[in-house]
């Protein structure tokens, strides 16, 4: 369990690296001075963690859901990002706005883990002072990403390598944390119950109605495009 919250935490800084590779030079260090800056304000509430409340934390229902539900908001978002990017359209203005809104958000799910390391460190750290451990790890945060983002760079030059990277490291992360965050209280019923067939049917033909009126407007959609193209 431990070792899969490691690997977890680790594809999510890797993926918020390669979102700030997409950045330039002056965004990617404000956003890295900034995680720096939250790792050194946070040591206050980071003293007052243990190591029992930590794990209990990580075993509680509520804390789980929690993580769920942001893993899976980030996920969709990092996803809108790169389907924006390889669908761009510059000619329609709404599209463009979007991509630019998705292209400015960062990584939030890095801010808990900068957190969960901080209080790691102060576990193994204890003869140390607190204010010089939360300088040298706010230091070591900002220097860490930055680098990191600036070696991806190095290492996918082009702009398509990174998108894609970026978009299998979001569908790895939502994997990967759907598996530590499933409900171990489920219980499965052997008995056999009825099957709501009006609820099923109901649903079904909901579900085609939609399909079919998707599958309708595309293609009028795509005939109009296609007589204008032969007006022109």
């Amino acid at each position: 369990m431990e070792i899969l919250v490691i690997i977890l935490m680790m594809l999510v800084v890797f993926n918020c690296a390669m979102k700030m590779s997409l950045w330039p030079v002056w965004p990617r260090l404000a956003f890295a001075l900034l995680l720096g800056a939250f790792a050194y304000w946070s040591i206050d509430y980071a003293v007052m963690q243990s190591k029992t409340q930590m794990d209990s934390w990580l075993h509680r229902k509520e804390v789980v859901q929690g993580i769920a539900i942001m893993v899976t908001m980030e996920t969709a978002i990092c996803m809108m990002y790169c389907f924006a990017c390889f669908n761009d359209n510059k000619r329609k203005p709404r599209r463009r706005f979007l991509r630019l809104l998705l292209h400015a958000y960062p990584s939030l799910l890095v801010v808990p883990v900068v957190f969960y390391c901080l209080t790691k460190i102060l576990f193994v750290q204890v003869g140390m002072d607190f204010s010089m451990t939360g300088i040298i790890y706010a230091i070591a945060v900002m220097a860490f990403l930055a680098l990191l983002a600036e070696l991806s760079r190095w290492l996918l030059p082009p702009k398509d390598l990174r998108l894609e990277a970026h978009l299998w490291l979001s569908v790895m992360v939502c994997m990967l944390s759907l598996l530590l965050t499933q409900d171990r209280e489920i219980v499965y019923r052997s008995n056999v119950e009825a099957i709501d067939w009006p609820s099923m049917s109901l649903t079904l033909s909901a579900a085609t109605i939609v399909v079919g009126m998707g599958f309708i407007w595309n293609r009028i959609k795509w005939k109009s495009r296609n007589n204008t193209r032969k007006w022109k």
